[in-house]
């Protein structure tokens, strides 16, 4: 019997991303703010402490390895942690790994370790060794060295598992073989149309992590599910990935790195919790109103605000590069007028809050 599984992920391209301005005192609106809402983000100027922490600029001194990064899927972690020190800081997934992050000054990498072997990598950063290719690469450049086929499979004894890409996927972020046991989603900035980050995984974490529709007979391996404490732990640390990730994306694109912002994280973790919770997909809560009304509501101050959402992506890497790809969302993570950000996960939604305090 075969089966048919769908993967889906959507953005704010249901609803307008919000900005607010405020220019020489006078609130001016952007998109769809009302002069009502203006009014109300004035009041609580004086009430807020701005909340900053170093999680933009850890860094793990040790050198960068000469082993290219697909090699190190299948190797020991102990290996790992001899070659490039203790990672800034381990991350818990549902997807029987944990992520080890190393953060340098000009390097980005996330290494997925399992009970004893890494299965997923993942970078964003240039001048690491990959396989044939360098990110930034152009498109063209990139599908020389590979086949960009909408159909890859996987045969695994009496067990078959198709994925089906769309047009879209193909360019946005095709899948395609390694070698052995190794495959690798290759994601690009389709504005640009540059390779803009890369992903190594295991057929098991590729079929764990779904991340296109699938058709397959036989059976799945399923994700664990995290409860209390481990939960709050895996959606702390995507809040700190996607922090993580945008400062990674500024920097090539020449933009001033953001501070985490405790108020405005907050505010964004309460917005996708309650999405999640009841039900919907928008920047305007039913119960607690517009991004304006709900900074204010935890004395955030601020003279510029914007918000990106985004929901159904497998983490918080899938997040970021949806947020990249789409014309909004990408003003908001590359405006220069933007210094602080405060990011919120709950289950699988995500929510960016930028801010420009008082």
């Amino acid at each position: 019997m075969r089966f048919l599984y769908s993967a889906f992920s959507f953005l704010v391209i249901f609803s307008a991303f919000i900005v607010f301005v405020v220019l020489d005192g006078e609130n001016i609106p952007i998109d769809n703010v009302t002069d009502e809402e203006n009014e109300t983000n004035e009041e609580n100027e004086n009430s807020n402490e701005i909340m900053e922490n170093d999680m933009s600029t850890e860094i793990n001194v040790q050198e960068t390895s000469d082993i290219a990064l697909y090699k190190w899927i299948n190797r020991d972690v102990e290996d790992l942690t001899e070659e490039f020190g203790e990672p800034v800081r381990i991350d818990p997934t549902p997807y029987g790994y944990d992520w080890y992050i190393y953060h340098g000054e000009e390097n980005y990498i996330q290494f997925g370790a399992g009970s004893e072997e890494v299965i997923t990598v993942f970078t964003n950063s240039q001048g690491l060794k990959r396989h044939k290719n360098e990110i930034g690469d152009t498109y063209d450049e990139v599908a020389s060295n590979y086949s960009f086929d909408s159909e890859q499979t996987i045969d695994e004894g009496l067990n078959s598992y198709t994925f089906t890409l769309t047009e879209e996927e193909l360019s946005a972020r095709p899948l395609v073989h390694v070698e052995d046991d190794i495959w690798a989603q290759l994601y690009f900035d389709t504005v640009e149309e540059e390779l803009s980050s890369v992903r190594y995984l295991t057929k098991d974490v590729l079929l764990m992590h779904r991340p296109y529709s699938l058709t397959y007979t036989g059976s799945l391996p399923e994700k664990d599910t995290l409860e209390g404490e481990e939960a709050e732990e895996w959606e702390s640390g995507q809040a700190r990935q996607i922090l993580d990730l945008s400062n990674t994306i500024r920097q090539q694109h020449d933009k001033p790195l953001l501070s985490w912002h405790e108020g405005a994280a907050e505010t964004a973790y309460g917005h996708s919790k309650e999405m999640y919770e009841e039900e919907y997909f928008s920047h305007t809560s039913p119960e607690a109103g517009s991004l304006g009304d709900r900074l204010n509501s935890n004395e955030v101050v601020y003279s510029l605000a914007g918000e990106n959402i985004a929901a159904q992506y497998t983490d918080a890497i899938g997040a970021v590069q949806g947020w990249l790809n789409s014309e909004g969302h990408r003003v908001n993570l590359l405006n220069d007028d933007f210094t602080h950000l405060g990011v919120g996960v709950h289950q699988t939604f995500y929510t960016q809050n930028f801010i420009t305090p008082r």
